[in-house]
């Protein structure tokens, strides 16, 4: 249903938990709780097909005493990354708590079976999450390189450009290799031919195998004044480019926490 039309959608029955369109299907909304690594959980909220004598049961009983022994039987409607094989998956419902939407239950030995009784890995679940979230997560870029997305930022990715987006701050991501026998230093300093020599201040650092620099200024743009970094992180082999765009100067610190995040990766 996500991608019809206002007018397709305007002729589809139901709330924001109970949905029905003619030659599509019967859904209802249900919670899927995934334990993460480390600690802590992620609840998502995931529709189930049903057919339309349990949707009609399921609206008669939404908001009374009998919804608290509702139960349903139908397959996910979703697909949830990293999930993949998720959409179909047979399962049934059941109420837990009558103030919230009902809880999915997997058939035993099925992939939802595992995705619910199983600790996930934090920042593999939260990066795919493609919306602002409270905490901060470690995206992976590519296969080389990853980022810590601070908090309140989405993901958008845009012909291989990662950028996280928020209030008054962005990040643009790119990664490069570079020709063998290219220092980090040199790949750096190629990457930086022709860049603005007024600048604020600039860094450069050594981190292990990793070669960091980065400058930071202050534009005009459209009249008011913007804050930017330009941060590098180079390997033998390869270099990320990271540039934080900010209203706020005080967001300097913050822009060179995003700088220095960025890591290599073993390839999967």
């Amino acid at each position: 249903m996500l991608p019809l039309t206002p007018e397709q959608r305007a002729a589809s029955w139901g709330n924001r938990s109970l949905q029905r369109l003619e030659g599509v299907g019967a859904f209802v909304r249900c919670l899927m709780p995934v334990s993460l690594s480390g600690g802590g959980s992620v609840t998502y909220s995931v529709w189930l097909r049903v057919d339309d004598d349990q949707l009609r049961e399921a609206n008669r009983v939404w908001t009374t005493d009998e919804y608290q022994d509702l139960i349903l039987y139908g397959t996910v409607a979703n697909t949830v990354k990293p999930w993949e094989g998720l959409l179909g998956e047979s399962a049934r419902t059941e109420v837990r708590d009558t103030e919230t939407l009902p809880y999915l239950v997997a058939a035993e030995g099925s992939l939802l079976s595992r995705i619910l009784s199983e600790p996930w890995d934090r920042d593999d679940v939260l990066s795919r999450i493609a919306h602002g979230l409270p905490v901060p997560v470690r995206q992976q870029i590519t296969d080389i390189w990853s980022v810590e997305r601070t908090a309140g930022l989405a993901p958008r990715v845009r012909d291989g450009v990662t950028r996280f987006i928020g209030p008054g701050r962005t990040v643009q991501i790119e990664a490069f290799d570079h020709p063998a026998g290219t220092t980090p230093a040199e790949a750096i300093a190629r990457m930086t031919e022709g860049s603005p020599r007024q600048r604020s201040g600039e860094l450069t650092e050594h981190d292990g195998n990793l070669t960091r620099h980065a400058f930071w200024l202050t534009v005009t743009a459209n009249d008011r004044q913007q804050h930017e970094l330009y941060g590098y992180a180079a390997t033998a082999n390869h270099i990320v480019c990271t540039t934080c765009v900010y209203d706020d100067p005080a967001d300097l610190e913050w822009a060179q926490q995003v700088w220095r995040s960025a890591r290599t990766t073993p390839t999967s």
